[in-house]
């Protein structure tokens, strides 16, 4: 039912998986894309994502931490036990992927060390029980990530082209990326290139790296003490006026504001869904 590995896993790559997975870094930081969502993370962060939802985790550096998966196959008889009705609607709230705060990660943290000394059912009933716990949180413990599942797409040559292209957005957005580089990694046409980029990220091609780049500088704008002209070129933004515009579009506030809000009152950066930027579609 549950198996442990290594972060630096499958999570390197966009992808997917029919267990559910819960995932704790305890160290790092670096940009997640999530369902239709685009944000930044730092550890600490607990994140349950439920099956089948298209994930990459994007680190700036070195990260630490555990990922556990489940399978979670409803025709079994221990699914249909009253018992396990917290866990059901758990893995509903999951669909899109959710976000534990407070001292939910620090006993996460503890419950998974603890789970990863134990063998056979011990382990599992260990986590059995940090789920129970999971579940019944109060709702403002936990926080939604995306506003809708996403799809990946079920054809392999369409799944790798896509994956190679999200992949190269992160690792190259902050230089002048032409589409066509981007078309030669994916291996498919302009035409079937954005039909199936639109489709299984929801958003365009020119509208992701966008939002990648203003992700970049957010994460920038707090971890660093470079200007904000120094920030939007390096993040890949060449027109200072855009780069304002959009980052206000979608953080809802202009990038000094937003540097003083963040380092005053708040523990990460991130995007909010598949994002607002008014800018590129």
């Amino acid at each position: 039912m549950e198996r442990g590995h290594p972060l630096r896993g499958a999570g390197g790559e966009w992808h997917h998986h029919a267990q559910a997975e819960l995932t704790l870094f305890l160290r790092g930081s670096g940009l997640r894309f999530i369902g239709d969502h685009i944000g930044g993370f730092r550890a600490p962060e607990l994140v349950l994502l439920g099956p089948a939802l298209p994930h990459y985790w994007h680190e700036s550096g070195p990260t630490a931490g555990r990922a556990v998966q489940f399978g979670v196959e409803f025709e079994e008889a221990v699914w249909r036990l009253p018992e396990s009705a917290p866990l059901r609607a758990l893995w509903a709230a999951a669909g899109c992927g959710l976000r534990f705060s407070g001292l939910a990660v620090t006993r996460a943290a503890s419950a998974l060390f603890a789970a990863e000394a134990r063998g056979g059912l011990a382990r599992l009933t260990a986590i059995l029980e940090l789920l129970t716990r999971l579940a019944a949180l109060p709702p403002s413990a936990s926080h939604p990530i995306a506003s809708s599942v996403g799809a990946a797409p079920s054809a392999p040559a369409v799944y790798r082209g896509i994956r190679a292209a999200i992949r190269m957005v992160f690792e190259n957005h902050g230089r002048h990326l032409p589409l066509s580089e981007v078309l030669a990694s994916s291996g498919m046409s302009r035409a079937t290139f954005h039909r199936h980029f639109v489709r299984h990220t929801g958003r365009s091609f020119t509208r992701f790296l966008a939002e990648v780049r203003l992700n970049a500088a957010a994460r920038r704008l707090v971890e660093t003490d470079s200007t904000v002209a120094e920030i939007a070129f390096e993040s890949g933004f060449n027109n200072f006026s855009h780069f304002h515009h959009w980052f206000r579009a979608l953080y809802g506030c202009p990038p000094r504001r937003f540097r003083q809000r963040m380092r005053t009152g708040a523990t990460g950066v991130s995007s909010g869904g598949r994002g607002r930027a008014a800018g590129p579609r």
